[in-house]
């Protein structure tokens, strides 16, 4: 009863005191609490207990666009061209990268049985379909064809500077008109299809025919003035010898050799650098000299090599994840020759592996579209997404920090571009956290 009464009092006493007075003790001790806080946590708050956690728990992320790089022009005179999936002959000038010249020797498949008749030869025609045609369509100019007779094997690599055994000259004779996308049927003389029937029981089996009787076909164009080039996709079957004859009924026959996609094949390809223009020639090939400008060309002429030497600085960093490698190649316009209409719509890359082996960049075989590797008319210059090749050069699983542009298909034009302190110059834009 006595406790009850007294704290009855005391609440009833405090309670007299006001709202005012008890709002003053609460701030006080409000402020004193904070005070004491802020004094304990003086430090960055994000960084409270950083001292307790080892060193290698954090990621920083730099990026950098001042790696250096040179750029070099080369060229492989022997490079190998076996069963390309493109077939040229002819040839072609430009007034930056002079004169090429181009043949092509392929197997002829039997695709038909050849029944046991008694026939008469009425006329033979090489038939061809031209994919692409490029240089003096309107000029004169003569198929040339010849019998090789090394059998060609699918096992065994061809080079471009690699000359066939002709055994036989076919005959010389004069082209058409020329446009792109259109089939050509050139009447031979009747004596090659005589010659290529002298012996019908190598028809059976049809191996025979490849490997011991009629071993390859070579190719090749010639012309009076400037050259013309014919390109012909090897997956569409684009050549054949055929003949046309009749039995003694008077019914008639055709009979084909032709060119298909399991055939083997090589292209033969001669580039002469010294027939440019003089003010124009390329000045630096396989010489290492750092020119401002560099070259890229097709059908197997001269490449572009981009070395990224400062990249093995990286290395001794460790424990590096590559977010993003940009490589930016601007090009050079002369507003004919080689203007924004005329850039080739896509280059890929590639490098060379330990044994000297030319490798696709691993961001191409993972995806051709990431690689890009398109040219971006606004700017000026193709965009090549390459940090796979990157990561794997800082991991060791590759030796050297270079890559060379090439084309995907060989019938490609030319581009020249801009390098080694020229304004714009090569550059990379490289993206990575260390760890």
């Amino acid at each position: 009863m006595i406790f009850m009464t007294s704290f009855y009092r005391t609440v009833k006493n405090s309670a007299h005191q006001g709202l005012g007075i008890r709002l003053k003790h609460s701030l006080i001790s409000f402020f004193a609490f904070t005070a004491f806080i802020l004094s304990s946590c003086s430090d960055d708050p994000t960084n409270i207990g950083i001292g307790l956690l080892p060193e290698d728990d954090f990621v920083r992320i730099v990026s950098t666009d001042t790696v250096s790089i040179k750029a070099y022009t080369m060229y492989d005179e022997s490079s190998v061209t076996t069963n390309s999936t493109e077939l040229t002959a002819g040839g072609i000038r430009d007034i930056y990268f002079g004169t090429t010249t181009c043949e092509f020797i392929t197997q002829l498949r039997l695709i038909t049985p050849w029944n046991d008749y008694v026939y008469t030869v009425d006329s033979i025609f090489f038939r061809f379909l031209a994919s692409e045609i490029d240089g003096d369509t309107s000029g004169v100019h003569y198929l040339r064809l010849y019998e090789t007779g090394t059998f060609l094997r699918d096992t065994v690599e061809y080079f471009s500077n690699q000359d066939p055994d002709t055994i036989k000259f076919l005959g010389e004779y004069p082209l058409p008109a020329l446009k792109a996308d259109s089939s050509y049927s050139i009447r031979l003389e009747n004596w090659v299809a005589e010659y290529l029937l002298r012996d019908t029981s190598m028809f059976l089996p049809a191996t025979e025919f490849y490997t011991d009787y009629f071993k390859g076909l070579y190719v090749a164009l010639r012309s009076e003035a400037d050259p013309v080039l014919i390109s012909m996709t090897a997956a569409d079957s684009p050549l054949a010898l055929t003949i046309h004859f009749h039995d003694t009924s008077d019914t008639k026959y055709t009979y084909s050799f032709v060119a298909t996609e399991r055939a083997v094949n090589y292209n033969k390809y001669k580039h002469d650098f010294t027939t440019a223009d003089p003010d124009k020639q390329i000045k630096h090939i396989n010489d290492l000299v750092t020119d401002t400008v560099v070259y890229l060309q097709g059908l197997k002429g001269v490449y572009t090599r981009l070395d990224l030497p400062s990249l093995s600085s990286f290395r001794e960093e460790g424990r590096i994840a590559v977010n993003e490698a940009r490589l930016y190649v601007p090009v050079l316009l002369d507003g004919v020759t080689f203007a924004d209409s005329l850039m080739p719509p896509r280059i890929y890359l590639r490098y060379r592996d330990s044994e000297g082996n030319l490798e696709p960049v691993p961001d191409l075989l993972h995806d051709p579209g990431f690689l890009d590797g398109t040219y971006y008319k606004l700017k000026d210059y193709y965009i090549f997404n390459i940090p796979t090749f990157i990561q794997e050069y800082l991991e060791g699983e590759i030796d050297n920090p270079s890559v060379e542009m090439y084309y995907p298909s060989s019938f490609e034009r030319n581009a020249i571009f801009k390098a080694n302190g020229n304004n714009p110059t090569v550059r990379l834009e490289f993206s990575y956290s260390i760890y």
